[in-house]
This record gives structure tokens, C-alpha cells and sequence, in this order.
């Protein structure tokens, strides 16, 4: 399970960097053949702002997600399910304010498959042990 979340962490990490770096190294949208009237209804004028959020939030956001699982902090649990309801948030806006395209449902599915795991991986202690979800802590 945490693998998987990992790797889910680890592809939404990636795509929200480059997406965001792309976005904010041409706010035209001109890197990703975005046209101006792909955000028909937004409060921004070009894609600067939508891409330092999505650089800054859900990029760095899921690299610190990636470490903490990796380290099997105990906040990492909690942090899968943060991103995971902040990548559908992201994606739910996203569908509201543009056209719709086939990326959004994937991201969309592994935000939701990264809350499903935060909900379900096991809490570490931080003392070598671990609290599974709705059971005793457990000594590895």
C-alpha cells in the first residue's frame, strides 16, 4: 500500500512541477498549446498565477509527501490525505473554470486513490512502531 502511494505521490509530484514551471515560463500557455480562452471563466488573465499554484502547492506539496511517506513520518498518513483532497479541489476548479481534457480524470482518479490510501495507511508512532487504521498500536 505504501508503495503504491508512493508512486502515486511521486507521478502527481512530477506532473504538477513541470505543469506549473511550464505554465509560469509561458503564462500565454504557449509551452503546452494552451489557447487563451482555454479558462473561459476565471479571475486570472493568463496562466502565471494558475501555475505557481499548481508549482507550489500541489508540486512541492506532493515532494514533501513523497519524503514523509518515504521516512514513514507520522504526519504522512495525514499529509496523503491533504494532497489527495487538494489535487480533487484542484482538478474540480480546474473542470469549472476550462475546457475539459482526458488529464484531469487521471489526476483526478490518483488524488482520489491517494486520499483512499492516506486513509488507510498505518499511522507510525515514530517509535519503530505503528497504529493500523481502527486498531492497538503494533510493534513491527
Amino acid at each position: 500500500m505504501r508503495t503504491v502511494l508512493l508512486i502515486v505521490q511521486s507521478f502527481l509530484a512530477v506532473n504538477a512541477i513541470a505543469g506549473g514551471l511550464l505554465l509560469m515560463s509561458a503564462p500565454d500557455g504557449g509551452l503546452l498549446r494552451l489557447p487563451r480562452d482555454f479558462m473561459h471563466s476565471t479571475l486570472f488573465a493568463d496562466f502565471l498565477w494558475p501555475g505557481a499554484i499548481l508549482f507550489g502547492v500541489l508540486g512541492l506539496g506532493h515532494l514533501v509527501g513523497v519524503w514523509l511517506t518515504l521516512r514513514r513520518s507520522s504526519i504522512a498518513a495525514r499529509i496523503a490525505l491533504v494532497l489527495g483532497a487538494g489535487t480533487l479541489i484542484w482538478i474540480g476548479a480546474q473542470v469549472l473554470m476550462t475546457e475539459r481534457f482526458w488529464l484531469q480524470g487521471l489526476i483526478a482518479a490518483l488524488g482520489l486513490v491517494e486520499l483512499v490510501l492516506g486513509a488507510r495507511l498505518p499511522r507510525y508512532d515514530g517509535a519503530g512502531g505503528f497504529n493500523p487504521p481502527g486498531g492497538a498500536a503494533v510493534d513491527p
